[in-house]
């Protein structure tokens, strides 16, 4: 018996869902035969075999979060396979023999995406109550003396969830959103900015994302402490001289911010297709891991949905990201006239460790300015 592990699938992700099993157990497969498709934060990536065998036991169903380095399947391997002369030392995704023992991976779960109990008050039937309803004891709040949580605090939150539906744990790319924002949130000091583009000069038909890349290139150049990379744990900071932006997409499976490298290279015609490009290659999940990765600073263009303003959210390493609302008009005083113009709300959200409130309203001033041009 060979125990095949999840192996990294190429970008040190530390873990990967199950999306389609393509064989069953009792199959039996040969080497690079395709196994099974596993979606991670970036691709859905589908697995081979490493060596041919019949398939015994899987050790994980489809939705089931696995693990990088922990049992995927279970097979009994063909002993004329190269593969199974290897030893449980020489390879990340074949083992020789292990136990089935599955305590530690039992306790792991439960440390990823288990009950959090720890320094909260209860009895123990309490906790054995919760644990039946699988009820996070955190999320309760006491009534009990001193901070101690009663059973009809653990009964109270059972009819709460009865009345708003099942939990639908969030998997593949909104998954590794929550992470992402969770990791924002401990790590950066976030200003938020907002100030309006008089966009009223624009010629009709003009692509507003375009546009708002160019200044975005102008304002860099102009303020450079944005477009940067903060290391927390060296206190210190990468300016680049190379804009690489990431840009929001929006899908039915979740967000996605693909990277345009060094997006000063390309015309306006050019960067249109490439946006263009992108876009279908998120939608249709084929947009490769290394386009995922790697932006100096951020545009989200949220304002084709909906929303005037917002407080976009930096994600570490970069500096800063710009936000672009739904344009609307406003009568302003022009030559002493009252004439109405066509206004674009613009927020910056910058990381205060890495840049003053000075730079960053440089470069907003940087940024309405070109926006603020006919061409």
């Amino acid at each position: 018996m060979n125990i095949f592990k999840l192996p990294d699938l190429g970008e040190g992700l530390p873990e990967a869902e199950i999306v389609e099993w393509f064989i069953s157990e009792g199959d039996t497969v040969i080497t690079d035969q395709v196994l099974v498709a596993m979606e991670t934060a970036k691709a859905i990536v589908e697995i081979p075999s490493p060596s041919s065998g019949v398939i015994s036991k899987f050790y994980g169903h489809v939705g089931d979060v696995i693990h990088t380095g922990d049992p995927l399947l279970e097979f009994e391997q063909d002993e004329s396979s190269p593969a199974s002369n290897a030893t449980s030392g020489e390879s990340n995704s074949v083992v020789g023999e292990i136990s089935t023992d599955r305590k530690h991976l039992n306790e792991r779960a439960q440390a990823s995406g288990g009950n959090s109990h720890i320094g909260v008050k209860a009895t123990p039937a309490v906790r054995a109550l919760a644990k039946r309803h699988d009820i996070d004891l955190s999320v309760i709040t006491p009534s009990g003396p001193d901070g101690t949580i009663k059973a009809s605090d653990v009964e109270r939150v059972v009819k709460i969830y009865a009345s708003v539906g099942q939990l639908q744990p969030l998997k593949g790319v909104r998954r590794a959103m929550a992470k992402t924002m969770a990791q924002a949130h401990v790590e950066v000091v976030p200003v938020t900015i907002i100030d309006d583009a008089d966009i009223h000069l624009w010629p009709k038909g003009t692509d507003v994302t375009t546009r708002l890349v160019r200044a975005i290139l102008l304002a860099c150049k102009t303020e450079p402490s944005l477009n940067a990379w903060y290391d927390s744990h060296s206190i210190g900071r990468r300016l680049l001289e190379q804009v690489h932006l990431g840009l929001a997409v929006d899908t039915k499976d979740g967000l996605f911010v693909p990277v345009i490298k060094d997006v000063a290279q390309y015309s306006a015609s050019e960067l249109r297709n490439k946006i263009s490009e992108i876009k279908s290659l998120v939608s249709n999940r084929k947009i490769p891991a290394d386009q995922l990765r790697g932006n100096s600073i951020t545009l989200s263009n949220f304002g084709s949905i909906g929303g005037k303003y917002a407080n976009p959210i930096v994600v570490p390493p970069t500096v800063a990201i710009i936000g672009a609302g739904r344009s609307f008009g406003k009568l302003v005083m022009h030559k002493g006239e009252v004439e109405e113009h066509k206004i674009l709300p613009l927020s910056l959200t910058f990381d205060h460790r890495a840049a003053t409130g000075a730079e960053a309203a440089r470069f907003m001033q940087a940024l309405i300015e070109d926006l603020s041009l006919e061409q």
